[in-house]
């Protein structure tokens, strides 16, 4: 889940929305779904009594392929006449640029947690803790249940890093084969990644996979799907087919949010269908209608907001999520209010802090990472 060209304020980016108009939309519609997962995993941590017998946006699990399938096409875009010239280097750093930051941050704020909880500390000790978050700031999973029983999951320190170890894994392998890559050779990634993805999404009765110790091989069919599907839209949507009729950005927004809600836990066979449907067909068509649309200026300045928020969000919400339930817990304010008045309360205090750390740290870090970085590729050359 990542978005080009952060590298300024998103006031600035406004007097430059027409310039780029498709982009607005893609990175807005990622911002949708960052903020639903946010909605999802808040169920979990603060509770809440299902709406219709499910959770509130109970299927967002499908926005990290909803991620992964826009990551594809916004690199394919941004990168691969680069990396047809043998720009790889240059490309995995800036990937690494884009990404580790914020990484490094989500991982310390579960660090913190964890090393000051009482209740972890049955389990494990600072030192794991420390271990943990050294293999965090490397993005390598935890695969063994034993160092961190509290958790069944590859990221134990911030759960949703576990979709950042993935796309990491998937820029670094396009990066290396992006030059042979072919449009032949690409659809055949794809065949084979999607009937990968298609037995896994059946056998689990969904789509909602990779992130545990026990399915984390299954993460690999799952991510590379979606991402090389996404390099095959790019290819496929010219420059001359981005022009014509368009859909309103927000209708795409809703459409993009029912898909989330939409469940059928009692017919497994069928819930998986739906997984499926939404990742191979109903995303594509997403993307690539959103790809023609064009945005008002009110719309568009929404929409970059939501954009600029999504990797932040994503990457820090848990963690936040987590401290802001154990002060309600500690303070007796937990039954206070209905469990929903707090999740979303907490997602705008999230909202907030996530604005705050892209600002103070995640723009002049990358900054600061991309000067010096060039400066090494000048003196190498």
């Amino acid at each position: 889940m990542t978005q080009e060209g952060q590298g300024r304020p998103v006031w600035q980016d406004v007097t430059r929305m027409a310039a780029k108009q498709h982009f607005v939309v893609l990175d807005g519609l990622r911002g949708v779904g960052a903020l639903c997962v946010a909605v999802y995993h808040g169920t979990f941590i603060f509770g809440g009594e299902p709406l219709f017998g499910e959770p509130l946006f109970g299927e967002a699990y499908l926005a990290v392929d909803f991620f992964f399938l826009l990551s594809g096409v916004v690199i394919a875009r941004a990168y691969e006449e680069r990396l047809r010239a043998g720009r790889t280097r240059d490309y995995l750093v800036n990937r690494a640029i884009r990404l580790y930051p914020m990484i490094m941050i989500g991982a310390a704020l579960g660090a913190a947690f964890y090393a000051t909880s009482a209740q972890a500390r049955a389990f494990v000790s600072e030192w794991t803790v420390a271990a943990l978050y050294a293999l965090a700031l490397l993005s390598l999973p935890v695969l063994k249940e034993s160092i961190f029983p509290p958790s069944h999951g590859i990221t134990p320190l911030n759960i949703p890093s576990w979709s950042l170890f993935f796309e990491l894994f998937v820029n670094a392998l396009y990066g290396v084969i992006a030059r042979h890559l072919h449009t032949r050779r690409l659809a055949i990634l794809v065949i084979v990644s999607f009937a990968l993805e298609c037995a896994g999404i059946f056998h689990y009765h969904g789509a909602n996979f990779g992130f545990h110790i026990v399915e984390f091989w299954w993460g690999f069919p799952r991510v590379m799907f979606p991402f090389f599907a996404g390099v095959l839209l790019h290819r496929i949507m010219t420059p001359d087919r981005l022009d014509g009729w368009s859909v309103p950005p927000s209708v795409l927004a809703l459409v993009l949010m029912l898909t989330f809600v939409i469940s059928i836990p009692k017919h497994p066979t069928l819930n998986a269908a739906c997984d499926l449907a939404a990742i191979a067909l109903i995303y594509p068509a997403i993307i690539a209608i959103a790809m023609r649309a064009r945005v008002h200026r009110f719309e568009g300045a929404i929409f970059l907001w939501l954009g600029a928020l999504s990797y932040p969000l994503y990457i820090v919400h848990h963690p936040l999520f987590l401290w802001m339930e154990r002060f309600l817990r500690a303070s007796g304010m937990q039954g206070a209010a209905p469990a929903y008045v707090w999740i979303f309360a907490a997602i705008a205090c999230s909202g907030v802090l996530a604005v705050g750390i892209y600002y103070v740290y995640d723009i002049p870090v990358r900054a600061w990472l991309s000067r010096q970085a060039s400066r090494k590729i000048a003196r190498a050359a």
